[in-house]
């Protein structure tokens, strides 16, 4: 892992001022900072979703500081993200309304209820969209109701959308975003969590029946209990998502974590180990901890045997945090997602799946003429799609030099290690998994 007097001083300011807690040593701590960071180099290298809270943090520092041209680029997120803020909680409720009415139960997930419950102000939290929880056999149903309030799956997203399955971890539920017309307002439906059936044994009734009711600035919505919201938060940002989304979500979970003293950490560990997680919520919370400050006991990593090779794995943790740079153009994904296989094998399965754009159960698989007349005309329409998509993409890419060759390479071997991140743990867990299941006859006797 990155030992502290290895990083620089805008990443020591960063961590400074998201762990602080206003006390003396922490002031003192970013009043010898402030000195030594340029600005400039600040900005470049702190992730855009995080200049809401960076914000807030330098207030007090503001008559020290005196007036920077770097202020408003700095400032500015923070309006943005109030406004769009508000935009989601109107259509957050809107929604939720639609779907009570045909008796269809949901459930907020993530930032829009973070937002609204653990930060001070919802415009220190950027969203890019709701998430919501329905039950599994009425998710058909809610996107029903969803596509009569105008959402819809639009064809421009379709190369994105593709691009993402390319990174999901097996079992791991695609949800596409639904797009409300003419607006930025976007929104995904689950029907599973990161934490429940199939990638781990916590059945999805249990999430259900735990579920609690929240204020959501006046607003009444139902969501995940406090130790569920814990787990779902955890193995998002590490398993499906392999810490690629940088700082924020581990803020995130120290002001989940800030918000009540009622943690039941020996029943937390209990079920990271009844659940085979344990390795994921291990580094997960350890990383949370030591970078932005989470109140993370001792105890709780008592309880769980230390992962292997710690070390490397914080390496590759650490080097996929401080690598995500949200809200800026990065080089499109297929390419550094195909260089960053392990054989030429999986290249050329990744590439014939990429290519094939209508899934074989879409339109049935009797071979009529009407049949193979609108298969075709699918194709057409997902490939005039896909190429509206990519090809201003690519220029964009090229023109602000994310298609170097170099730049390519590079963002490459970051998702590589992404891949051997995910592959060491998922070892991890399957060799302690089979261990135990091998000692319990023994046990029993």
């Amino acid at each position: 892992m990155k030992a502290d007097n290895q990083l620089g001083a805008e990443q020591k300011l960063l961590l400074a001022l998201l762990s602080s807690r206003g006390e003396a040593r922490d002031r003192s701590e970013i009043l010898s900072l402030l000195g030594q960071v340029n600005w400039l180099t600040f900005l470049n290298s702190t992730s855009v979703d995080l200049y809401p809270l960076v914000t807030v943090a330098l207030e007090p520092y503001l008559g020290i500081l005196g007036p920077l041209p770097e202020w408003e680029r700095l400032f500015k997120p923070r309006r943005l993200t109030a406004i769009h803020n508000l935009l989601l909680r109107h259509e957050l409720e809107r929604t939720l309304k639609a779907l009570q009415q045909s008796g269809i139960p949901a459930l907020g997930l993530k930032g829009v209820v973070l937002a609204h419950t653990v930060y001070s102000d919802p415009s220190l939290r950027p969203m890019s969209d709701i998430d919501l929880l329905v039950p599994p056999d009425r998710k058909e149903d809610a996107l029903g109701v969803l596509r009569t309030l105008g959402y819809d799956y639009p064809e421009s997203l379709l190369a994105i959308n593709r691009d993402h399955i390319l990174r999901l971890a097996p079992n791991q539920e695609f949800a596409p975003g639904l797009q409300l017309r003419d607006s930025r307002v976007f929104l995904e439906v689950h029907s599973q969590l990161e934490c429940s059936e199939p990638s781990f044994p916590m059945p999805m009734h249990e999430f259900w029946s735990r579920f609690i009711l929240v204020d959501l600035k006046g607003l009444r919505v139902g969501t995940l209990c406090p130790e569920d919201f814990l787990f779902h938060l955890c193995l998002h940002l590490s398993r499906s998502h392999r810490f690629e989304k940088g700082l924020l979500p581990l803020v995130d979970l120290k002001l989940l974590l800030d918000s009540r003293q009622d943690w039941n950490w020996a029943r937390i560990a209990e079920r990271s180990l009844r659940c085979a997680c344990a390795t994921w919520m291990y580094l997960t919370l350890e990383v949370a901890r030591d970078l932005v400050g989470a109140m993370v006991p001792d105890c709780f990593f008592q309880a769980l045997a230390q992962p292997r090779d710690l070390s490397k794995l914080r390496t590759l943790v650490e080097e996929q945090i401080w690598s995500a740079q949200s809200g800026r153009s990065v080089t499109p994904p297929f390419l550094p997602t195909l260089l960053a296989e392990f054989s030429w094998s999986s290249r050329a399965r990744m590439l014939l799946s990429r290519m094939r754009l209508v899934g074989r159960g879409e339109l049935g698989s009797e071979p009529t003429v009407a049949g193979l007349v609108r298969r075709t005309q699918l194709v057409l329409r997902r490939l005039l799609a896909t190429l509206r998509t990519r090809i201003p993409r690519y220029i964009l890419a090229w023109k602000s030099g994310h298609m170097r060759l170099h730049t390519i390479r590079r963002y490459a071997v970051l998702l590589r290690k992404s891949n051997i991140l995910f592959q060491l743990i998922e070892e991890e867990t399957n060799a302690r998994t089979r261990t135990r299941w091998q000692k319990v006859p023994r046990e029993r006797v």
